[in-house]
This record gives C-alpha cells, structure tokens and sequence, in this order.
C-alpha cells in the first residue's frame, strides 16, 4: 500500500481521539481556556451528561474576529510562539489541537466579543465544516457550545456511559480546576439543575468544598518551602492534607496540582502515603489535596496529550519535599509513630480506682457470654448474663478463648477500657473497637445477603445538598443492597422509603445517614469502585452505630467486646485506619515511674 497524506479532517478526528475521551475532557479543556483568557467567572451547562450539549460561558477578553478562524485551525494557539515557550509553560493550554478536535466530532460554535467591540462575532464547525465568521449578539467573554458529541463516530458515542456517571466525571474535572484556581467563581448546571455554584474563595475554603465539608475538622494545613538551586528556584508546598481518621477505602480523594494544574504522579502521591507510614492501615488511603509550585522550566508540560501526566527535572527532590511538608503537618497535630508517654513534673496524688470485675469469659454454644467472679472481683457478678452488644455478634458465634486465665478490666471516663494483659496495660478505645467488630459483622452478612430493611410509613425528606442527586442515584444499587431506599424529590432533597433495620434498632436516622454518604466523593463506576463505595458505606454504617465516647457500658457489654477482639480481621485498627488500642509494657511503667 503507498504512503499518502493523511486528510486533515481525519487528523482531527484522530488527534480528537487523544484529546476527547469523553464529556468530561471536552469541558476541561473549554475551562482551561476560559482561564487562560482571564476569566473571573466561568459557567458549565449540560445536557444528558454532556453528550447533546455542553455550553461553556466565560467573562474573559474574548477572541477577535480575525482570529476566530485560526481559533479552529489545529495546531493554531496564542499561548506559545517559540521552542523556548515550550520550555517554560505557564498557562494551561498551549497544544492548540482542542477546538479543532472538538469540531471534528460534534457540532462546535464559538460566540465571542472583545471589551471594546461593538458587538460579538459567532463561528461554527460541524464535523470538519466550517463557516462563518459572522456577526451576532453576545455579551463581552465567549460562549462556546459543542452539541451531539462523537455524531459522526457513533462506534465512540456507545461507549459513553450513564448519564449520571458522565455528569459526575465533568464535576470531578470542574472540582480539579477549581480546585487549582480557587479566586475563580464556577458554575455547573445539568439539565437545568445547578450542581455546583463556586464564588471565589480563599485556599482552604476551597479545599473543604471539594473535599467534603465533613471532613474539615481533619483537616491539617500545609505550608512548606525549600530552596534548591536545581529546580531554578524555591519549591512551595500548600494545601491540606487529612488526618488517619480521615482517611478513605479509595484513592479517589486525593488531588495533587503543580502550578496549578491537576495532575497523576503516583510517584508524588507514593511520597504522601510514606509521611504516614505507621500512623494508619497500609488498605487504606489518606486524604489531601497539595498544591506544588514550582518554576515552570523544572516541570515538562508537553508530556500527555490531555496534559494529566507531567515530567519532572529532579523528582527526587519535589518527592523529598511533599514527604516533608505533609510529615510536618502531621507532627504539628502531635501524630508521630512512636509512643511517648506524658512528662508530670509534679504528679497529684489520685486515689485508689478499682479494676473492675475480675472475670473469666465462658462461650456458650448459642452464642451469649456469661462470667464467674474471681477471688479478685470487688463486686457480685450475676450468675449469668447475656453480653452481646446490639449488633456486635450477629455474623457468627464467638469461638471460645483459648486461655482461661481471668480478665480483669475497668472503663475509664466512659470511653476508655483498660484491660489487665499479660506483663501489663492495655488501653482501648471503645468506639474504635466497636465500629470494626460492627464492620466485620456487616461486611459478612452482606456477602451472604442484603441486609434486613425496615420501611417507613412515612418517606422521610432530606435535604442534602447541591450535587448530591447524582451521587446517590450512582450508588442506587449499592444503597439497595444495604436496605437504603430512596428516590430524588427535588433539586437538592432525597426522600427515604426504607432504612437498614440494624441502623433503626441503634437510632441512627435518616438524615445523619443520607447526608454523610451525599458529602463523600463515592462513585460505582466500575466494579473496583463499586467495591470500594460498598466497603466505606459499610464503614459508615459501623461508625454511626457503634457505641461512642461518653456511653456508659456494663461489665456484660465490655466482656462481649473484648471477646470479639480475638475473633475479627485487623482488630488493632478501626476501617478508617486508626489505632483501637495501645499498649504499656510493666517495663514501661517501671521506666515512667524511675524503677528501671
């Protein structure tokens, strides 16, 4: 076969094929460039998720005339002019390959109006075809609108998804620039239904905004700097970064931005999980949002073509520098590896506290915990007493303990148990161990069933916020497994026609439950994440349930839940990753009290 020239109608559509994957890239790229024309505002309209219409208006100073011609042209682009500019990029497009890709797939209009003209200029091109420019009416900034994506690639058209996971996926790219450009204000509408109305803020209010306003208490900020010479100047690290309690079963909050532009490094995101080293569950993964800056020649921009992938000069050194900067973050919440027991100049003399019932935990075949008193025991133990907590053994019987040496135990400010162990101290955090007892319990039971489910007489409304329809209509069949029943009744409301009977019986009610998983950033768009979507509602459904600081447990209870302890997966961590329990050796305390 002889070498030909390819048709430039067909080199679009093949440079479309790298740089238009799907809605969600089309409006990252228009976004960009609304940016890159000084925009202050910027709105996203769509509609069927992007694939009838997707319409991006900005206020930014708008293309001339005589330009918007070239403004279609592949390989046209006013952000570069040299193989130095290449060098250096400091702006968010510079290819010049997205509008003339973009129009060779789908029906593409261009309205613009500089400042000072008297009126707009508007240009079309539907499917390679282009015409115009020629006046029309338009407000100063430029509207672009791209209608019935892929309509001359029907084979790409099938592969869109839902309508409501490609709405999601065009948030997540809003979130990602906004994210990078918090002074900018940004709107995104779906269906005529607004999702997202950003006005500019300060960093870390935009951090918490895309992050999940739930999450705000644990979140830490950064503030780091490190001059190297290599990288032509300082590297400054910013942002914030969630505690281990923070963290969540997918990685899919994390959001990593040099100069301002989102980007994948697992590399960069390796340094973060290594600044918690020992401080959570390796399965598990923190929460952050970093903001690198950089001089623009240290960081090679022409990498991917839907710029998401970057090359550093020296990424040993950016990867030493974000270790640091979260390290620091978390040192100064005072989480650090190792144990260190407090230093009292001058102890206050306390009295006495009784251990508690010194006990012997007995099995029985049906499942209840009985006990008999030891010659230690400082109070009468009924003969015998059933001890399981309200869900923390419905997924199997407790298997019998191994040793028949007595436990002895107290609880201590009604939120802590310490228990006698061996050459010392246990300390444990009831709520902790209680949520992962109830997490194994649940995590077994819906693998084998969905759960039980008690209908309301009465749909229950909740109000949970912008964007949030989307989100629970994605995880319908995962929220159905679990025994959640409910359908959109409005803009911003969810009505709930049933409830997990487990969250019933321990007074968790609809409203804390919905809003939580409506400020998570949970997706089932693939079995992967389906999985883990399953596993943090199940997480959530433990956390809300189990008993908290301040509950007053009986001598029964406790022994259910230090029998469980032998008996479940990773019990000295709870499914956020953070610790149950810590332990002081006779060594320590001989050590801490000058004995050794």
């Amino acid at each position: 076969m002889p070498i030909r020239l390819l048709p430039p109608e067909l080199v679009n559509q093949i440079a479309a094929g790298e740089v238009v994957e799907r809605p969600a890239s089309v409006v990252k790229e228009l976004v960009e460039n609304a940016l890159d024309a000084g925009a202050a505002r910027v709105s996203v309209e769509l509609e069927a998720g992007g694939a009838d219409l997707i319409r991006v208006s900005d206020d930014g100073g708008g293309i001339a005339a005589e330009d918007l011609l070239l403004a279609v042209t592949a390989h046209a682009t006013s952000k570069i002019a040299s193989f130095d500019d290449l060098e250096a990029v400091a702006s968010y497009g510079f290819r010049g390959e997205a509008l003339a890709s973009i129009g060779s797939v789908a029906q593409l209009r261009i309205t613009s109006r500089r400042a000072g003209d008297a009126h707009a200029h508007a240009i079309e091109v539907d499917g390679g075809l282009v015409s115009g420019p020629r006046p029309a009416a338009g407000a100063p900034g430029t509207v672009v609108e791209v209608r019935t994506l892929f309509r001359n690639v029907p084979a790409r058209r099938k592969f869109l998804r839902s309508q409501a996971a490609e709405t999601g996926r065009v948030h997540d790219a809003i979130d990602s620039i906004a994210l990078g450009a918090p002074g900018i204000g940004f709107r995104l509408a779906s269906d005529g239904r607004t999702i997202v109305d950003l006005p500019p803020q300060d960093e870390r209010t935009r951090c918490v905004h895309v992050l999940g306003a739930g999450l705000a208490p644990e979140l830490l900020d950064l503030s780091f700097e490190l001059e190297s010479p290599e990288l032509h100047g300082p590297i400054r690290i910013s942002g914030v970064v969630g505690t281990p309690a923070a963290a969540k079963a997918s990685a899919r909050n994390q959001w990593l931005l040099i100069n301002g532009r989102s980007i994948e490094d697992r590399s960069l995101q390796h340094a973060v999980r290594e600044a918690f080293r020992g401080l959570m569950d390796p399965s598990v993964h923190p929460v952050f949002a970093l903001f690198v800056e950089l001089d623009p020649r240290a960081v090679d921009m022409n990498v991917h073509p839907a710029k998401t992938e970057v090359r550093l000069r020296f990424p040993s050194l950016v990867h030493r520098a974000i270790r640091r900067a979260v390290a620091q973050a978390l040192e100064r919440r005072g989480l650090v590896v190792t144990e260190r027991l407090p230093a009292v100049e001058h102890p206050e003399p306390t009295l006495p506290l009784p251990l508690g019932v010194g006990q012997r935990t007995i099995v029985h075949a049906d499942g209840g915990i009985a006990w008999t008193p030891t010659r230690e025991a400082t109070e009468p133990a009924p003969a015998h007493a059933s001890a399981t907590m309200h869900g923390a053994s419905a997924a199997a019987p407790l298997r019998a303990a191994e040793s028949s040496a007595p436990v002895r135990f107290m609880q201590v400010d009604h939120a802590w148990i310490v228990v006698e162990e061996g050459d010392g101290l246990t300390v444990i955090d009831q709520h902790a161990l209680h949520e992962r007892v109830m997490f194994e319990d649940l995590k077994a039971r819906i693998e084998r069933n969905p759960l039980e489910r008690q209908r309301l007489l009465v749909p229950e409304l909740v109000d949970c916020g912008a964007g949030a329809i989307e989100r629970i209509e994605a995880l319908a069949p995962i929220l159905d497994r679990l025994g959640l029943e409910c359908t959109p009744a409005g803009a911003r409301t969810i009505a709930v026609h049933s409830m997990p009977s487990f969250l019933v019986e321990r007074g968790v009610g609809a409203q804390e439950f919905l809003v939580s998983i409506a400020a998570s950033d949970l997706r089932a768009d693939d079995p992967r994440a389906a999985e883990a979507a399953l596993s943090e509602v199940l997480d959530l459904m433990a956390c809300k349930a189990a008993v908290k600081a301040g509950d007053r447990l009986t001598n029964a209870e406790i022994a259910a839940l230090l029998a469980r302890r032998s008996t479940i997966d990773r019990p000295d961590r709870c499914p956020h990753g953070r610790p149950t329990a810590f332990r002081l050796t006779t060594v320590d305390l001989e050590r801490r009290f000058g004995r050794a």
